[in-house]
């Protein structure tokens, strides 16, 4: 048996190492969320920035997997409703970091410190969270309930988001040419097909990428719990 699933198996048993891992995953999720809020402060319009902040997908993942592992702290983690949303936040971080780290960076001169707690720190944390403490999963018929919340937020950014709030986040936002629809892929302008090419490529190039994605997360997670299974087993006979 490989020594990484023996160490992760290990890490798991122990009552020490699952609070540790989980109170890791809580405080660089706080700390990204407050270093956001933190610099709305220093913006020339910190309420309108401060609350701009919560439309964000990447602040609401942070939030999400936040708030899991305060859940998983308190003990209240063995409901099925709990391991669906986990891995939904899953998802989420991972699409959080990919989404930056190959779609945004190019739009950007640099990546503070505070968008690498958010997009790369965070997700990673979340990730070995999951696959180290989590121990039920979704199955993978009912791995579309990954894509109910993109599609909610998606459809949020165009009804209500960029209606209501697209000027206000201009104003903030104001080096971004992109801000009213909160991200340069929902942005109609930056498509030939205006609207039409919005829904192709989120619908026909990034759902399906979730989905695979989704697949794929269960799969490996599936196998890893396998594993640690049998090292269960084995110590049973011994």
């Amino acid at each position: 048996m490989s020594p990484f699933i023996q160490t992760m198996r290990d890490l798991r048993d122990r009552e020490s190492s699952r609070r540790v891992i989980a109170y890791l995953v809580l405080s660089w999720g706080i700390l990204g969320i407050l270093l956001q809020f933190g610099r709305s402060l220093l913006s020339p319009e910190p309420l309108l920035s401060f609350f701009t902040n919560f439309i964000y997908f990447t602040t609401q993942s942070n939030i999400f997997i936040t708030v899991i592992a305060y859940v998983f702290i308190r003990g209240k983690s063995q409901s099925s409703t709990f391991h669906s949303f986990a891995f939904i936040a899953l998802l989420n971080i991972i699409i959080t970091g990919i989404v930056f780290h190959i779609l945004l960076t190019p739009y950007m001169s640099r990546v503070s410190f505070l968008n690498h707690v958010l997009h790369t720190i965070n997700p990673l944390l979340y990730v070995f969270f999951y696959f180290s403490l989590i121990t039920s999963f979704p199955p993978i018929k009912k791995v579309w309930i990954v894509l109910i919340y993109p599609l909610i937020y998606a459809s949020l950014v165009f009804l209500f988001i960029e209606p209501v709030f697209g000027n206000m986040l201009e104003q903030i936002v104001d080096a971004f040419d992109s801000a009213r629809y909160v991200y340069p892929f929902l942005d109609p302008r930056n498509y030939d097909r205006g609207l039409i090419g919005v829904i192709l490529f989120n619908l026909g190039i990034l759902a399906p990428i979730m989905l695979g994605l989704s697949v794929l997360l269960l799969f490996l997670k599936r196998k890893y719990e396998e594993k640690i299974q049998t090292i269960n087993n084995k110590k049973e006979v011994a």
